[in-house]
């Protein structure tokens, strides 16, 4: 799956904790009463969180849809695509990299394509992993 920005030992940290044995999907309430772990919610009521170390959780998001959703019309016209296997990474991961940079709900709708650029996308690093029938972008604001 796609990678971007960041150092090795980002990388070397997403490999290790990025992955479905640390990633809890179950109810939205179960989820949000796990009480640790960064989460995102999904379209069907489900959630998800990431368990990650306590020394990561100030630096990590999560984002995670369904992999199958359909796309709207006014989503597919912004990413240029009706393909959810194109539109939902797009989307996920422009949503981890404004959470993680501070960046306002929803500012990145305006990135042409939903693909992240090149300067935020650098002081960030993110990692997709499917989870059954979610896939989950998690990520780490970088080291400076």
């Amino acid at each position: 799956m796609p990678t971007s920005g960041s150092t090795s030992t980002d990388t070397e940290l997403l490999a290790r904790y990025a992955v479905p044995e640390l990633l809890e999907l179950g109810a939205g309430a179960a989820v949000r009463a796990t009480g640790s772990g960064v989460r995102s919610y999904l379209a069907d009521g489900r959630g998800v969180a990431w368990h990650v170390p306590d020394t990561l959780s100030g630096r990590a998001a999560i984002d995670a849809e369904l992999s199958a959703q359909r796309v709207t019309g006014s989503l597919a016209r912004r990413a240029g695509s009706t393909d959810p296997a194109v539109v939902w990474p797009r989307w996920i991961q422009c949503e981890v990299t404004a959470k993680l940079l501070g960046l306002p709900v929803l500012s990145w709708l305006g990135w042409p394509g939903l693909i992240v650029p090149g300067d935020l996308a650098r002081q960030v690093r993110v990692a997709f992993v499917p989870v059954r029938d979610v896939l989950v972008c998690c990520g780490l604001r970088a080291q400076h």
